[in-house]
């Protein structure tokens, strides 16, 4: 026989899966579920445990005493000509809000740090084409879901003369996006090479992303000035069970 929360746990999973509990809401407390269902505190708490376990829940990041909150589970798709929808005139949005507008998501990108004239280490040094231990500045930032829901994890280096000689360098969120601030200041990225992996997650990235899963996908895009100078590398960890990745309107010939 099952342990009782085992049973809790699959009776909160169905009514989530069937939208009782539809992304974004609070699950019963505690105390108000034990006493619904006539079992003890003991068994919510080990149930609502494993549902978080699951990536299915999470304490509510705003305000972890106000209750335990459904995950959104539907799929980002990340359409690669999002990058060239990002450049035109007045754009306010990134590339992933702008794939989570698309997608019918709430989401947005929220800075963790900027890492200023740090040394390049080899494999940042060779997409960038410069030598190890050069100077770059790194901004490290998330793509969420909802409040604090953390789908991907994203890692850009720059040049130091891109940094200087852009807003890259500061400190504060970029509106429009990276590709925009690039372009304002003269560097227009023109080209972009992307390589998709998948691997193990490390326990960081699976506890950040709460993965249900082990694997992450890793995309690594270099983006290029019209001399085919690189002017980021980036690198994006992101769970596979939410983005959806869409390589579409790629030539299949040259036209000659």
């Amino acid at each position: 026989m099952p342990p009782k929360h085992w049973n809790v746990a699959a009776d909160l999973r169905a009514a989530i899966e069937a939208g009782t509990y539809p992304p974004g809401s609070t699950l019963p407390g505690i105390i108000a579920l034990a006493a619904e269902l006539g079992v003890g505190r003991e068994t919510v708490s080990k149930a609502f445990a494993l549902l978080e376990a699951e990536g299915l829940v999470a304490a509510d990041p705003a305000s972890p005493r106000s209750g335990t909150v459904v995950l959104d589970q539907r799929p980002v798709r990340v359409e690669f000509s999002r990058y060239a929808d990002v450049l035109a005139p007045g754009g306010l949005r990134g590339p992933w809000e702008t794939a989570c507008d698309r997608a019918g998501v709430p989401g947005s990108m929220v800075l963790i740090d900027v890492e200023q004239a740090v040394g390049a280490p080899q494999d940042v040094a060779d997409a960038l084409g410069i030598r190890p231990g050069n100077p770059v500045t790194c901004r490290n930032r998330h793509a969420e879901l909802g409040p604090g829901q953390v789908v991907q994890i994203h890692a850009a280096w720059y040049p130091q003369w891109v940094a200087e000689a852009s807003a890259i360098g500061d400190s504060g969120n970029i509106v429009g996006g990276i590709y925009l601030a690039l372009t304002a200041a003269g560097l227009r990225p023109i080209s972009a090479d992307e390589a998709v992996t998948v691997r193990t997650a490390t326990p960081i990235e699976a506890a950040q992303l709460r993965l249900r899963g082990t694997s992450v996908l890793v995309v690594e895009r270099v983006t290029r000035d019209l001399d085919g100078k690189p002017l980021e590398f980036l690198r994006v960890v992101a769970d596979p069970a939410r983005t959806s990745l869409v390589y579409d309107g790629l030539p299949l010939a040259n036209g000659n």
